[in-house]
């Protein structure tokens, strides 16, 4: 994709097995051809004993409870690649409102569930963002061509 086609609003077809993401009803610049339904990931994790009793220690000193951090994220990853995975075998190259529910790090267990909607998505042919993401592409483009006159 040239740089000139991404700041006139043109956006890049979504192939290759790559699904993309968002918390939102849609993607910019892109329409939904086909809704392919609901997607979801669950990972439940725990640590072992001994970095439980150590996170209870540092509870009590204070400070950031590294452990249950990593928990977190590595819960967080899992679940996100399990709902991607099930969003490839529905054929979809996007999940649109995607939300997470979290439970139980302080337990010493860490439950991530993620759940959206698979859909099939393609770039709208003629694209012109309006609104902010418009107003800062066009401000770009200005800026370069500003540049390039010099």
């Amino acid at each position: 994709m040239k740089r000139d086609d991404l700041l006139a609003g043109t956006r890049p077809e979504i192939t290759g097995g790559r699904i993309i993401l968002s918390g939102a009803d849609g993607f910019d610049g892109y329409e939904i051809m086909e809704y392919k339904g609901m997607v979801w990931g669950i990972s439940v994790r725990a640590k072992d004993m001994g970095q439980d009793c150590a996170m209870n220690c540092k509870q009590m000193t204070g400070g950031e409870l590294d452990s249950y951090t990593r928990l977190g994220d590595e819960s967080r990853q899992q679940s996100i690649d399990r709902m991607i995975g099930m969003a490839a075998r529905q054929k979809a190259n996007g999940i649109i409102n995607v939300e997470f529910a979290l439970a139980g790090a302080k337990e010493g267990a860490s439950q991530v569930v993620v759940h959206g909607t698979a859909v099939l998505i393609r770039p709208v042919i003629g694209y012109v963002p309006v609104g902010a993401i418009g107003n800062i592409l066009a401000d770009i483009e200005e800026h370069i061509d500003t540049v390039a006159k010099k």
